[in-house]
């Protein structure tokens, strides 16, 4: 990525962006440690993680909101076409790495979704093994109508 523009000759539109392209940097670092808390099945990590990344989101939105403003109504092509050489450039790398940053951290959210997933399936396998081991199973007649005993190798050692 070029230098950045010092804060006196950075257009609104630049610094909009930067804001954009550091607070989905910040996301990527929180979407990192989203995945650790879930992996290690630590509710608390997992709130904080949330309420973070809710921060975050709100921030984003506001970055966004300066990116829409600065353009006044051109698409952001348009207002790199439009930009001095200089910083056409330094404005095409941040849509280059916001654009990098966006792709990123939908894999990161969609790999934390696909381990949550497996971590639910578990549990409910894991309750269905338990309601079946501490609930009576249900009668089955023999040929003769008479109520066969069911035993299970795994948890009557009789059987």
């Amino acid at each position: 990525m070029n230098a950045p523009a010092t804060a006196a000759n950075q257009s609104p539109l630049e610094a909009a962006l930067h804001e954009v392209h550091a607070t989905l940097s910040d996301l990527l670092v929180a979407a990192d440690e989203q995945y650790a808390a879930v992996a290690a099945h630590d509710r608390d990590w997992i709130e904080r993680v949330t309420r973070r990344q809710e921060r975050l989101s709100a921030r984003l939105a506001r970055a966004e909101r300066q990116r829409i403003a600065a353009l006044g109504g051109q698409t952001l092509a348009e207002a790199i076409a439009a930009s001095p050489a200089q910083g056409s450039e330094r404005l095409e790398s941040l849509r280059k790495g916001i654009n990098a940053a966006v792709i990123e951290l939908k894999t990161r959210q969609a790999t934390t979704a696909g381990l949550l997933e497996k971590s639910i399936e578990l549990s409910r396998r894991t309750l269905e093994f338990l309601q079946r081991l501490v609930t009576s199973p249900a009668p089955v007649y023999g040929a003769r109508g008479h109520i066969s005993s069911q035993r299970s190798a795994l948890v009557d050692s009789r059987a």
